[in-house]
């Protein structure tokens, strides 16, 4: 093989390497923003390419490539995904880092292969320079071809590792990218170092430790395995955190609910005493009548009203517990200034606790969003129908028109701050108590803003279907 077919060889072989990077780009980062997939997400690997290409044109190291690449992305990333590039940076420090040590793998086959082949060519012989690149033609395929397997392999164990990766903070992105940048800085090291020219010589480093032709894959193998590690555990954790923190709340929901049934139960305590003292009051009465004190009979009969309004729910829904949790709703809501209308009447398709859950949740954020407006503009309505065998909740609520819905995600995050230390509160897991629910009986949540108004509506299916899931 001659000169010129040695270097077109090894430009197609270029082209093939930029390809399969910007593929494997494009895939790592479909795995970290897969919740907001998108046709525009092809600008990314688009930019990729044209850079590589591009700047390949010019005598330029290939550091300045990947460095106006990583560039040309993160501005991209900068103006689509903003609040995200965290995730963005953690991308570009991966691929680089699995491109790397990809590279360093297969470099040591390559130079086990060349060294083979070389030590069977006669430099005496006249074909020895077309044998020669004969020879580099086969151990660059091998390099680009091994260099691809491994460079595929490591991506999709990574895409596998970072699903449902959603929000990342900017220490994970520190934590996950410290062996990132270690496997980058080993490789860079190591490849300055497999030929240095030391004035008419060659320092070559596999002919002069030959050791390291294995030795040096299995760190760069080593590095990726404690960089995928490093993943899964972290995924683990943020999923033990979400476990503990929901559970957190989940124990509040319950204790809220105890507190309810005993308000329900203090309730209607005070109801049968006040029945067991009608008969004395009413011969109280009698007797201040029979004396002639009718100034006394009015007086009596006014505390008499004040107790019984006390007493008096404005709304009666049918059960006790969410009669409790309606009307405690609705004088919060009116001590406030927040006009509160409710159209409820519950019975019992679905176990109490639960509604009380859904109850207690989605009223008081309504409250809370209501509370940020000036006093007397704020209104809540409730109103649960029946269609079919499915119950449907409505809560409509006045709000400041900021609602932080986020592509790609179907709550909106809360703006509560964790009460537990060392817990990061992605979502309001209240809405996601509900959500639970609504699933447990076969049904949804739906969110829609419209103007300064927050509509969500829960449905339910009723009967046996429901309690049969859980």
């Amino acid at each position: 093989m001659s000169q010129p077919a040695f270097e077109i060889v090894n430009s197609i072989l270029d082209i093939w390497k930029i390809a399969i990077q910007a593929i494997m780009f494009l895939v790592l980062w479909a795995a970290a923003f897969r919740g907001k997939k998108g046709k525009m997400d092809g600008i990314a690997a688009a930019l990729f390419i044209l850079a590589n290409i591009g700047i390949g044109f010019l005598p330029c190291a290939a550091w300045v490539r990947y460095g106006v690449s990583a560039f040309a992305i993160m501005g991209y990333a900068g103006i689509r995904y903003k609040k995200q590039i965290g995730k963005a940076v953690f991308v570009m420090l991966s691929f680089y880092n699995l491109h790397c040590l990809g590279y360093l793998m297969a470099s040591s086959i390559y130079e086990k292969i060349i060294n083979v082949m070389m030590k069977s060519l006669d430099m005496m012989q006249d074909s020895y320079l077309q044998e020669m690149y004969h020879c580099m033609t086969v151990g660059m395929f091998c390099l680009v071809f091994t260099y691809s397997v491994l460079f595929v392999a490591m991506v999709l164990i990574l895409y596998r590792l970072m699903k449902g990766v959603t929000i990342m903070a900017w220490q994970d992105v520190i934590l996950l990218s410290i062996l990132n940048f270690v496997g980058s800085m080993i490789a860079n090291v190591v490849n300055g170092l497999l030929i240095v020219r030391i004035n008419t010589d060659a320092f070559v480093l596999f002919d002069e430790k030959p050791d390291l032709l294995w030795k040096i894959p299995m760190i760069a193998l080593c590095i990726f395995a404690g960089e995928a590690a490093l993943i899964y555990f972290w995924q683990r954790y943020r999923i033990l955190l979400a476990e503990r923190q929901k559970h957190f709340v989940e124990e509040q929901q319950v204790k809220a609910m105890k507190m309810r049934l005993e308000e329900a139960e203090n309730f209607y305590g005070s109801i049968r005493k006040v029945r067991h003292e009608m008969k004395n009051h009413m011969a109280n009465i009698k007797g201040l009548a029979g004396a002639g004190e009718y100034g006394e009979i009015e007086d009596y009969i006014r505390r008499m009203d004040e107790t019984m309004q006390e007493l008096e729910y404005k709304y009666v829904t049918g059960n006790a517990v969410t009669d409790v949790i309606i009307n405690d709703k609705c004088r919060r809501a009116e001590k406030a200034g927040i006009r509160f209308d409710a159209d409820f009447r519950y019975g019992g398709e679905i176990p109490v606790f639960d509604m009380g859950i859904i109850l207690n949740n989605l009223l008081d954020n309504a409250i809370e969003a209501c509370e940020k407006l000036e006093t007397g503009k704020g209104f809540i309505r409730l109103s649960l129908k029946r269609k079919k065998q499915f119950l449907i909740l409505y809560v409509e609520n006045s709000f400041d028109g900021a609602v932080p819905v986020s592509k790609g995600s179907p709550l909106p995050p809360t703006t509560k701050q964790s009460i537990l230390p060392g817990i990061i509160t992605e979502h309001g897991i209240g809405l996601e108590n509900v959500r639970d629910i609504a699933e447990r009986y076969f049904g949804g949540v739906n969110i829609k803003v419209k103007g300064d108004v927050f509509h969500v509506t829960v449905m339910l299916q009723q009967g046996e279907v429901g309690k049969v899931s859980k």
